[in-house]
């Protein structure tokens, strides 16, 4: 029987670990089959692991979880999430020229990519993407180079960029027990929450994190701008802890009471002991901060508001905010909705239907699409041996002693057997052995048996006894006949 095929994703965020079990379809989709997931604010900040064990027992603990649903299978494969404070994008030209005019073949294009890999200028960062954004042959932009013809190629690439301790601590949290892969969260969510019309007219991505926001801006297709802001609403939370109540109380009264648009009633009440407008005083002005740092990324990008006509997707936890989809689109102008499950993912848990969970679903769908026939995350357990059945006859033909208490069962060949030939009656007549042949058939009987080592000593040293006993009394007899005589 064919084995299943299976894709394990994991996601390690500021605010929670959480990994996913899925099932490849041929359609290309994925069935989501398990999501667990484990708190990390105590050991992950700013989306990069800070305690590097303590985030290691919760990822062994959430993928003890998934195997549980597939046991007696083990995951041997994890596709992982990469996100954090540190992640942003960088744009470089490379370019190439021929001596006379000939066609672009992949070969090239693909040397221009290594060049671009080896020229960038990224101080300890790690590059983890290299996404070809505009196409030149002979100064003529050009969708497909592949097949044209000219003297010289110019390609703009954008690449996803992190520091080197991102991967690593990723690496030493999941202890080389498993094979790694890394897929970019930013580009896994735009692949397969955004729509292809709103990559190609121009939208932006926003995570709206627990610590950070990350902002993507895709248009024509590909990733156009990435940067991650080490805001989220978090902080909100903690603004909320100057109304003298502790951390777990102020996340509940942001969750329950909480607008990032002002009220125009002017009535306060008391909510948990504090006063309601004291609480929207705190959420609407850190609200209205990170919306305006979100409103700048489009500046920074180089682009216009005329370049996002399809407007902002909103995912993440902090979007859940009570009004923060209205303010957002108040300050930037532009239309808002919030982002959804991909069409070619079927999650049969509907309580993980949440937005919370958007970021890894978007990482095991893109893990599915990456992977390979026959490729799998999951190992079948190793065939069992049939135990062979022990004949009881053979079994019988080699006996053994027990010596002691302390000591295991030993094989103890026969004394006789190993002089190479059958010992007779006339042997023992012929040696000078003056004990009868009962006493004789005993001993071999007792030996045949299996009796202990220490009693046939005994009878041996009977039979020297009575030897040595018979030739003193003879010779006593001799004696006293002499004497006589």
């Amino acid at each position: 029987m064919e084995s299943k095929q299976y894709v394990v994703a994991l996601e390690i965020s500021s605010s929670k670990i959480v990994g996913v079990l899925g099932e490849p379809k041929p359609d290309g989709g994925v069935e989501i089959l398990d999501i667990e997931a484990e708190r990390s604010l105590n050991c992950v900040r700013w989306g990069c692991i800070q305690n590097v064990e303590e985030t290691k027992v919760r990822v062994n603990r959430v993928i003890a979880r998934l195997e549980d649903r597939i046991a007696p299978k083990k995951i041997t494969g994890v596709y992982v999430g990469v996100s954090g404070r540190s992640l942003h994008n960088y744009f470089m030209n490379i370019s190439t020229t021929f001596s006379d005019e000939r066609m672009v073949t992949e070969g090239v294009v693909d040397a221009l990519k290594e060049r671009y890999y080896s020229e960038a200028e990224v101080q300890s960062g790690d590059i983890l993407e290299v996404i070809p954004c505009q196409y030149f042959v002979d100064n003529n932009e050009i969708s497909n180079p592949i097949g044209a013809y000219g003297t010289s190629v110019k390609v703009q690439f954008n690449g996803v960029v992190a520091k080197k301790t991102l991967k690593m601590n990723i690496e030493r949290a999941l202890d080389s027990q498993y094979s790694l892969k890394y897929v970019v969260t930013a580009l896994a969510m735009g692949e397969h929450i955004l729509t292809n019309e709103e990559r190609q007219l121009g939208c932006m991505l926003v995570d709206f994190g627990a610590e950070i926001t990350t902002v993507s801006i895709f248009r024509r297709g590909v990733l156009q701008y990435l940067a991650t802001l080490p805001m989220g609403s978090h902080l909100i939370t903690r603004d909320l802890t100057n109304l003298n109540v502790v951390e777990e109380a102020a996340e509940e009264i942001k969750k329950t009471s909480g607008n990032a648009i002002p009220s125009d009633s002017g009535r306060s009440i008391l909510v948990d002991g504090v006063q309601s407008t004291d609480v929207q005083n705190y959420v609407v002005a850190r609200c209205e901060e990170i919306v305006a740092n979100i409103n700048e990324q489009i500046a920074y990008s180089g682009l216009s508001r005329d370049n996002i006509a399809a407007g902002i997707v909103l995912v993440g936890g902090g979007s859940q905010l009570n009004g923060f989809n209205r303010l957002v689109e108040e300050m930037t102008k532009l239309k808002v909705r919030f982002g959804s499950i991909p069409a070619s993912v079927v999650l049969h848990d509907r309580a993980a239907r949440g937005i919370e969970y958007l970021q890894v679903i978007s990482i095991v769908a893109q893990a599915a699409a990456m992977m390979k026939p026959g490729d799998s995350c999951v190992q079948e357990p190793a065939p069992v041996e049939p135990e062979v059945p022990v004949d009881e006859t053979e079994s019988e033909t080699v006996q053994t002693q027990q010596v002691g208490d302390d000591d295991g069962p030993i094989p103890y060949p026969s004394v006789k057997a190993e002089t190479g030939k059958k010992t007779s009656k006339s042997d023992d007549v012929d040696s000078g052995n003056d004990s009868d042949n009962s006493n004789d058939d005993d001993w071999e009987e007792e030996h045949r048996g299996g009796k202990s080592v220490i009693q046939m000593w005994h009878k041996l040293k009977d039979k020297i006894t009575d030897v040595f006993k018979e030739s003193e009394d003879d010779f006593d007899d001799e004696d006293n006949n002499r004497r006589n005589n």
